[in-house]
């Protein structure tokens, strides 16, 4: 090869380099946790004990990337895969989204969080870990994650921020699935406070009647050094199902009080208290709930962490309130584990 074709050849190279890293620098990121914990489970009637995936958070890989579009405006998508770390099996849906930001807010579309999972989960003291009290009681039948939706974000002026998200639902001709979701947070140096409204629509599972429920949070955090205690108050009422196996009408409220603690720059424990009062006090029970938790970090992307919790159930129902949502067979009711976890 001649020296003219060498010098082209490597800076064809060199090109080709530098438009891979450019593409690389445009915003298209690879991240996830990996997250497993040995643990014991128990329930009224036996115990196991079992390897798990995602006692902090799920197990995933996320897909996500910024493209600018100049004048401070941005394109944005973000695609989560979940899957079970100590199988393998999956993947399964999380949030799939793509849209544009910029100094007028952020408009998506897809499948995405709801309002009220933004503004309940940053007073949750576990952040929504598998024994979270806030996303197994409190959220327990109300809208969480929600497909074929429409979210917009407000800017933050004098530190408030909107949310408001529509869905088509499940797109048959009627309002089965749709939801409306309407919040608005607020935050001041170590106070922060949210507010949020969801109303749901689903079929009957004994009829072709679409019914509705109406499910109101506030959620209240105040920092004071490294302690910062946490409150969420919900409100529900309307028609809750799990199709096609239970359905009911009914109404009532649970408040949440915790608080989480960061000794330092490597150790770091939560504790989470929630009682949940229904007013029939049938298909759903009274109950009460407990989690601590204590976590120590070995770098910024890995660390282990021990995760103890109890429901008590006041009443035998069709449906229990689970500790985990990670298992099959009775809801488990007691719980332990010791965990790691590593973020890519």
């Amino acid at each position: 090869m001649k020296f003219r074709e060498i010098v082209a050849s490597a800076l064809l190279t060199a090109g080709a380099g530098m438009t891979a890293s450019a593409m690389a620098e445009d915003g298209v990121k690879i991240s996830g946790f990996i997250d497993l914990n040995m643990e014991r489970l128990s329930t009224p009637q036996s115990s196991a004990s079992r390897i798990s995936s995602g006692g902090l958070n799920a197990s995933r890989l996320e897909f996500s990337g910024t493209e600018d579009l100049g004048d401070g405006n941005q394109a944005i998508f973000v695609h989560q895969m979940q899957f079970s770390a100590d199988t393998g099996v999956g993947p399964t849906p999380r949030e799939t989204y793509v849209g544009l930001r910029g100094g007028w807010g952020a408009l998506t579309l897809g499948r995405q969080n709801t309002p009220s999972y933004w503004i309940a989960a940053y007073a949750d003291p576990s952040w929504s870990a598998d024994y979270s009290l806030v996303s197994n009681m409190q959220f327990f039948y109300a809208p969480y994650r929600e497909n074929n939706s429409i979210l917009y974000v407000t800017p933050t002026v004098g530190g408030f921020k909107g949310r408001f998200m529509a869905t088509a639902g499940q797109e048959d001709g009627t309002k089965n699935g749709r939801v409306v979701s309407t919040g608005v947070e607020y935050r001041n140096g170590p106070l922060y406070a949210g507010l949020v409204s969801d109303q749901k629509y689903i079929k009957n599972i004994n009829s072709s009647n679409i019914e509705s429920a109406r499910d109101n949070y506030f959620s209240l955090t105040y920092r004071f050094g490294s302690i910062e205690p946490t409150l969420i108050y919900h409100t529900y009422n309307g028609y809750y199902a799990y199709p096609p196996y239970v359905g009911f009408q009914t109404k009532g409220w649970d408040v949440q009080v915790g608080a989480r603690w960061n000794i330092d720059a490597i150790n770091n424990v939560y504790a989470s208290f929630v009682h949940k009062k229904d007013n029939n006090n049938v298909k759903l029970s009274d109950a009460d709930g407990l989690l601590v938790g204590y976590g120590y970090r070995f770098s910024k992307r890995t660390n282990v962490y021990v995760n103890y919790g109890r429901i008590d159930i006041k009443n035998k129902v069709a449906v229990s309130y689970p500790l985990t949502f990670n298992s099959s067979g009775a809801a488990p009711d007691k719980g332990v584990q010791f965990g790691i976890r590593h973020a890519f």
